[in-house]
């Protein structure tokens, strides 16, 4: 412990040099917009495949902060406490993780009508997505092209421009600039002029994902296998129930760590052990930014999830019919799929480290409602479903909290955690996925470990 005494304060004044040059970094990374090329996420790249982009090489002492848990996990060690509890880190990772990579926004029914506008704020950066009158899906910086003034304070419907609190130019829903009242501005320099563009906008599963770096890879290249492990579940076509938002004391990675953390089951949550068993767990994991698991078989228990209360996703063969899913995509949304519904955790970073804004939403399958039940039993169902979710959620939120107080009381003391590998490899791979986002590259399968594929081989044949 001695040796981590040391050097911790090296560490925050590195972190501070560190955010100065990132900010530089950025600006250089504009200025070569149109020379910008990543490799897809499939292939292993570093920073330096970006044609006069060089971003800063990560503090000695932030490297040998991470070097315990980037080996196989049966050697490895927990993620230090600094990367939760650091305010100049918090920064620098914002940059890297969700500057320079795709990362969870929406629901796409939150922005799925003309008039549509979401204001989406991650960190000290706000970004706002359009629909426009063409149905046409839009993400802009939220500053106004005249002096940078915010232009959106708040989502909307129903919304024809927008228009910029301080000087009045108002921006189209596709984000041209439309007027500059009373000065008149030339045709030629308006098309010049519109709100500056988010590079990345793409959909997958009804969730609308950005990429803030030039000349982003294709979303599906970084999923890997993902979407061939989804294709029968129809999710752009779920039926959106409610949702709720949680203002979370604790950093945004401990929520995604809880998510696959199916350990803590049966000391946090009583209800949900008595159907979902911490060993009924297994690994569905391939190659891609994400983790992935699956309780198999599902057990009904008089409960609000059972069976016979809802219809299923109608493609879904014999063993995912009877199966609830689990993935975590890198960096910030997490995904459960019952053969009935589907409820998300999108976790954004606030302006204050340490916080996180979280929204909660469940989705129904187009089938859910049986032939038999009438629209109001079956929201009374739906309801009764979205009660037993959020009672889940709130106990996580509690664990979760406790988390970040113990790990700030750790702060300073040098201290790893340990790995259980047959329980904590999904967070070992998500906190790799994390020191591999800070170096600019994706996942490594190297220190991962083999896992079994019993569900996948069972789903494979039929």
């Amino acid at each position: 412990q001695a040796s981590h005494l040391a050097f911790l304060p090296p560490v925050a004044v590195a972190f501070r040099t560190l955010a100065v040059a990132m900010n530089i970094a950025r600006r250089a990374m504009m200025q070569v917009h149109r020379r910008a090329l990543w490799h897809a996420c499939r292939i292993p790249r570093t920073l330096s495949t970006i044609p006069g982009m060089e971003l800063p090489v990560l503090p000695e002492k932030l490297e040998e902060l991470a070097r315990p848990t980037k080996r196989r996990i049966e050697e490895a060690k927990v993620l230090h406490p600094a990367f939760y509890t650091d305010q100049s880190y918090a920064q620098i990772e914002r940059e890297r993780l969700f500057g320079m990579n795709w990362f969870a926004a929406a629901h796409v029914h939150e922005v799925s009508q003309p008039g549509d506008v979401k204001v989406v704020e991650v960190g000290k950066t706000s970004i706002i997505l359009t629909r426009d009158k063409n149905y046409k899906l839009h993400a802009f910086y939220n500053s106004c092209r005249h002096r940078g003034a915010r232009v959106c304070s708040s989502s909307t419907k129903g919304c024809k421009q927008l228009v910029c609190p301080y000087h009045w130019w108002a921006y189209r829903l596709d984000g041209s600039l439309k007027a500059t009242p009373p000065a008149a501005v030339p045709k030629e320099r308006k098309e010049d002029l519109g709100l500056l563009r988010v590079p990345g906008l793409e959909t997958f599963a009804g969730i609308i994902f950005l990429n803030q770096l030039p000349n982003p890879p294709p979303l599906r290249d970084c999923l890997g296998d993902l979407p061939e492990k989804l294709k029968r579940y129809d999710l752009d076509d779920m039926e959106f129930f409610s949702t709720k938002k949680y203002d979370i004391g604790g950093d945004w990675k401990l929520i995604a760590e809880n998510f696959v953390d199916f350990y803590h089951i049966d000391a946090v949550h009583p209800e949900l052990s008595r159907f979902s068993r911490v060993d009924d767990h297994l690994p569905y994991q391939g190659d891609g930014q994400y983790v992935g698991f699956v309780t198999s078989p599902l057990t009904d228990c008089g409960g609000p999830g059972d069976s016979i209360k809802f219809g299923q996703f109608a493609r879904l063969r014999e063993v995912e019919s009877k199966s609830a899913l689990f993935f975590h995509i890198f960096p910030n949304i997490s995904v459960t799929i019952y053969p009935h519904s589907v409820y998300t955790l999108l976790t954004l970073p606030s302006k204050t480290p340490g916080r996180t804004e979280e929204q909660l939403t469940l989705l129904m399958a187009p089938e859910a409602r049986k032939s038999d039940v009438s629209e109001d039993e079956h929201q009374e169902r739906c309801s009764a479903l979205f009660d037993f979710v959020t009672n889940i959620n709130d106990e996580d939120v509690d664990a979760i909290e406790n988390l970040q107080i113990g790990l700030t009381n750790l702060e300073g003391q040098g201290m790893h955690g340990e790995f259980l590998p047959k329980y904590d490899w999904p967070v070992h791979r998500f906190q790799n996925m994390v020191l591999s986002g800070l170096d600019g590259d994706a996942l490594s399968e190297e220190f991962m470990p083999k896992l079994g594929n019993a569900f996948e081989q069972k789903v494979l044949s039929g």
